[in-house]
């Protein structure tokens, strides 16, 4: 009986990994002299001089502040403690990868398999955060986000870039952690 058990224990896990919900996967490197007792969390994004009239930039500043809100932090129109940008963009990557056919030819012993070539096109996706003190300038949180992608558009991958820079907020400093998060619905 406790066999009977165990194997249905182990048909049932398998099952359930098999159920798995798909998920956005993200390298997430983090560098900050964060203390955890700092009282004076307002902030103004900073936006470039491409930035400053970018609906694109605009967009994105949106899950950037619902990000920075969700951790205790206050959008003011004036006099921040905090100064945030943000800078994203995408470049493309090549990767070729070779994989062995049905088909077998014959070699001094024997049959050997063919091999054939694909080459695959993807994208990374980054995103840059920095948070700076508006008093001094000093620099006190840069977290850098990565994904790889087979969709050019950064558009669909900017949500999750933001929350996985967030997700173990302030994170630990010098470190890259892989963040999985679950594909949100359409």
């Amino acid at each position: 009986m406790r066999r009977i058990l165990v194997v249905a224990a182990v048909i049932f896990a398998a099952f359930l990994a098999g159920c798995a919900a798909p998920a956005v996967v993200s390298n997430v490197t983090v560098f900050h002299s964060l203390t955890g007792s700092e009282n004076n969390k307002t902030y103004m994004i900073e936006a470039t001089p491409e930035q400053a009239n970018n609906l694109e930039f605009n967009s994105y500043v949106t899950y950037l502040n619902q990000e920075l809100q969700h951790h205790g932090f206050t959008m003011v129109s004036k006099d921040p403690a905090l100064k945030v940008s943000l800078k994203f963009g995408t470049s493309q990557t090549v990767a070729s990868t070779q994989e062995p056919v049905p088909a077998y030819g014959y070699y001094r012993h024997g049959p050997f398999p063919a091999w054939q070539t694909s080459v695959d096109t993807f994208y990374m996706h980054q995103m840059e955060v920095s948070i700076n003190q508006a008093a001094d300038g000093k620099n006190i949180y840069t977290v850098r986000t990565r994904l790889l992608s087979s969709s050019p558009e950064l558009s669909q991958s900017m949500d999750y870039l933001i929350e996985s820079a967030f997700q173990n907020f302030p994170g630990k400093n010098g470190m890259t952690e892989t963040v999985s998060l679950p594909v949100h619905p359409q």
